[in-house]
């Protein structure tokens, strides 16, 4: 096989292969046996029919077999005889026909991973991250623990802070006194600060039939909001009527609520939580460490990246924030914006995105580098291992995780990759020298 790689540029080769015609020839002749053996014409046995006659019938067949074995093997051979490592399928620039006793020749465009000739992502320093549990946060998730306990029971008696109360109500246009919607049996929790302080004070003593109408007030700066208000309701008006109230008893804490938990006592169950939090807490602060030695990495080594992947990362990051900028109603709400409007605003979203796609890229080819050169897989046992986890995490079952990544994504293989990344980056945690911060 004669191969010539030509530098379209820094991830851009061109690759011009030739398989020689003395393969071509075997594989041909071979191949021509082989559906001679099996063919069926009449006035011929099986092996009997004559060549001129096979090559007639089944020439075309033949020819299209030889290249889907043939190409692919050699084009294997000529990434591995150069080094290269694809990132996108390549091109064929040429029509392939083979002819009984000529060599093959073609040539093949394709994108393939930058050369780094220093790889270096050892010795580096990273700084610890203090980590402590106060005895608050204990306290905080004790409470929430117990909230989630708590037992509702209606009440006959005014409304209090943190009651939850049946309502029906009905929103007011104040100039044109027009209905702007309306719900009934809703359910409104007091006590979980996203109903506005001007509401809450209005509700507070008012019994059961009591119907209150105010203007809908201002939020705070916490900007916190209900389903029942959001902030584009601000002036309007607003009529509740009252038609139950709830209280919420809440359980002792005390050794009786730690058992519930599945501990022994009251310590006992401080303990888990604290240990929770800490472990919580640790996981974030190696995060942060291995985030920062990722950048360090990055920043350390210079390298252009292959268009294609540069492209897909954007496409992503693009969909995402469009999403996110949708979500909170952003420069895309207008469903009147105008093509040339919407051309300009993804043009600048895409200059904004673009130095964060950059630095996806090169992480992604370096983290795969360091993987290939400590040795880094992932077993299967690690893959159904995580999507077991997921699986708990979702409260869904193992297929259905394993669908929804071969929906969007085709196979296991980005859920692998992932795998393989956090085992690349703990890697890269325990190399470094962890030095205490100013």
């Amino acid at each position: 096989m004669e191969t010539t790689v030509e530098d379209i540029s820094t991830t851009k080769k061109r690759l011009k292969i030739e398989i020689p015609s003395a393969v071509i020839r075997e594989e041909y002749n071979s191949s021509l046996n082989n559906v001679k053996m099996k063919a069926k014409i009449p006035g011929f046995r099986p092996g009997k029919i004559p060549n001129n006659l096979i090559e007639k019938k089944f020439g075309d067949n033949i020819r299209a077999d030889i290249i889907d074995r043939l190409v692919p093997q050699y084009y294997s051979k000529a990434l591995k005889d150069a080094d290269l490592v694809p990132v996108t399928m390549p091109t064929l620039e040429d029509t392939l026909e083979i002819k009984k006793d000529q060599p093959l020749s073609f040539s093949l465009t394709v994108e393939v991973r930058p050369k780094i000739s220093d790889l270096t992502y050892t010795e580096l320093k990273v700084e610890e991250i203090p980590v402590q549990v106060d005895d608050h946060e204990v306290d905080e998730t004790l409470k929430r623990l117990r909230d989630d306990r708590a037992v509702v029971s209606v009440v006959d008696r005014p409304v209090q802070e943190d009651d939850l109360i049946i309502i029906d109500y009905t929103k007011l246009d104040p100039a044109e006194n027009k209905e702007l919607s309306s719900g009934t049996d809703q359910l409104m929790n007091l006590g979980n600060n996203l109903v506005p302080k001007g509401i809450l004070d209005e509700l507070i003593g008012k019994q059961k039939g009591d119907v209150i109408e105010i203007n809908i007030p201002a939020f705070d700066a916490s900007g916190q909001t209900g389903e029942l208000i959001q902030e584009e309701d601000k002036g309007n008006r607003i009529r509740i009527t009252i038609k139950e109230i709830k209280e919420k008893i809440l359980p002792e804490i005390d050794d009786d609520f730690a058992k519930e938990l599945g501990q022994d006592t009251l310590i006992s169950l401080k303990e888990k939580i604290r240990e929770g939090i800490l472990n919580a807490k640790n996981a974030n602060a190696a995060k942060q460490q291995k985030s920062k030695l990722l950048a360090t990495i990055v920043d350390s080594h210079d390298f252009d990246i292959p268009e294609s992947l540069l492209e897909k990362e954007l496409q992503t990051l693009m969909i995402n924030e469009k999403a996110s900028i949708e979500q909170a109603k952003g420069a895309f709400e207008n469903k009147d914006e105008d093509v040339s409007s919407k051309e300009a605003s993804d043009t600048e979203l895409m200059e904004k995105l673009k130095p964060t796609a950059v630095q996806n890229v090169k992480s992604m080819i370096l983290l795969d580098m360091i993987a290939e050169k400590e040795h880094v897989s992932v077993s299967e046992e690690e893959l159904k291992s995580r999507i077991l986890l997921l699986a708990q995490q979702f409260q869904s079952t193992p297929e259905t995780i394993i669908n929804l990544f071969v929906t969007k994504d085709g196979s296991l293989d980005n859920l692998k990759n992932n795998i393989k990344d956090e085992k690349v980056l703990d890697l890269l945690l325990s190399k470094a020298e962890t030095i205490k911060g100013e």
